[in-house]
């Protein structure tokens, strides 16, 4: 499959994966995390979109601690609005064990751009072996309770040569290719798609160039959708080139109620142009891939809405190979258990529901045109 337009940013380069995990269950990803953390030796590097006080945060917390006393190198930084619930004391408790600890990009209001702007990764790097990415967050809420279920999500781990260039990418340095080009064909093969607007929008371009390149079909997982209208438009020509377009997305259970009025007001003209839209059921979808063709895969942080592609720092990494079979088997395991949006069911749906949506679509409208401004698609 060509993904050869539109024009792009330098990008990281393809790195052939042998040792990798790829987790759906969220009880098996707060496993994996304390266990992987907990064996460091040298490392730990992490950056995290939102981590709030609770129960399991603080087990990672005193782990991190530990970590850090017992002279591993540990630095932890964390968005300062999606991380805001953090404890001031635990920052001081981090920083007292010899952690370093940031925040990244406190509120301005003098520059409302600026605020817009933040770091929506999950990056985990430890001792430069092991590369972890996701959509995941470090709050008791992900893992559910006696009366709700634990949210759906996903982490990815990769090991290798990849944990390099990811280690570069968190400290800032420049990612420099392997000395010799692995070969995209082995059992898997990824690559860092990462994103820093408003220097990368690499993300955007990336999926551009799949959805443009698609002849089969193209699958989403997000949570939340609003994206910007030549996204929309490129999925529109997909259907009519007879690529089969889904999206999955949350359902009754969302940790926005009004923010899922608004992405419902989409709904009426994506069925209208073919694509078959899908509610997650029983629990709070909050994974973010994408399956193009069932032989390129995209997993991480970035939701297919205007904030992810335009402003947000996203990490995903792309993926060939036999990850992308899984990826495959996890949509119609997802599929078979959600709720597909027909037409006729749609058009049923309570009238008074029908000027809800419009409100919530102009503010979302009016959102977009004003932060988007100028900007060329």
């Amino acid at each position: 499959m060509s993904l050869s337009r539109p024009a792009i940013a330098k990008r990281s380069p393809w790195t052939s994966v042998e040792n990798w995990v790829l987790l759906t269950e969220m009880p098996h990803i707060s496993c994996w995390l304390q266990e992987q953390i907990g064996s460091a030796q040298l490392e730990i590097l992490f950056e995290i979109y939102m981590f709030a006080a609770g129960d399991w945060p603080g087990q990672l917390l005193d782990l991190l601690c530990q970590k850090a006393a017992a002279g591993i190198h540990v630095h932890l930084r964390l968005d300062a609005v999606g991380s805001r619930l953090f404890p001031k004391q635990w920052v001081h408790r981090l920083q007292a064990a010899g952690a370093q600890f940031s925040w990244y990009h406190r509120l301005a209001w003098h520059s409302w751009e600026r605020s817009l702007r933040r770091s929506h990764r999950r990056l985990l790097v430890i001792d430069g072996q092991w590369l972890v990415v996701g959509g995941f967050a470090i709050a008791d809420a992900w893992l559910g309770s006696s009366n709700e279920a634990p949210y759906r999500d996903v982490l990815l781990a990769c090991q290798g040569s990849i944990a390099t260039l990811g280690r570069a990418l968190y400290l800032g340095q420049k990612i420099i290719p392997p000395a010799a080009p692995n070969d995209p064909s082995t059992t898997l093969a990824a690559r860092i798609l990462s994103a820093s607007p408003p220097q990368r929008i690499t993300l955007r371009h990336r999926y551009l160039a799949a959805f443009r390149a698609a002849r089969e079909s193209i699958w989403i997982s997000t949570p939340y959708f609003n994206p910007d209208p030549q996204v929309l438009s490129t999925l529109y020509h997909a259907v009519r080139r007879g690529v089969d377009v889904r999206i999955l997305l949350a359902g009754r259970v969302t940790d926005h109620p009004l923010l899922r009025l608004g992405i419902q007001a989409y709904y009426q003209k994506l069925l209208r142009h073919g694509v078959r839209v899908y509610e997650y059921q029983g629990t709070f979808l909050h994974a973010k891939y994408v399956l193009v063709d069932g032989n390129w895969g995209s997993v991480g942080s970035a939701n297919l809405d205007f904030l992810s592609l335009w402003f947000n720092r996203e990490l995903n990494l792309e993926l060939r190979g036999v990850a992308c079979t899984l990826l495959r088997v996890l949509f119609l395991r997802e599929f078979a258990v959600a709720m597909e949006i027909s037409v006729e069911q749609w058009q049923r749906r309570p009238w008074y529901r029908r000027p809800l949506e419009w409100f919530f679509s102009q503010i979302d409208r009016r959102i977009q045109l004003h932060a988007l401004g100028s900007r060329r698609y």
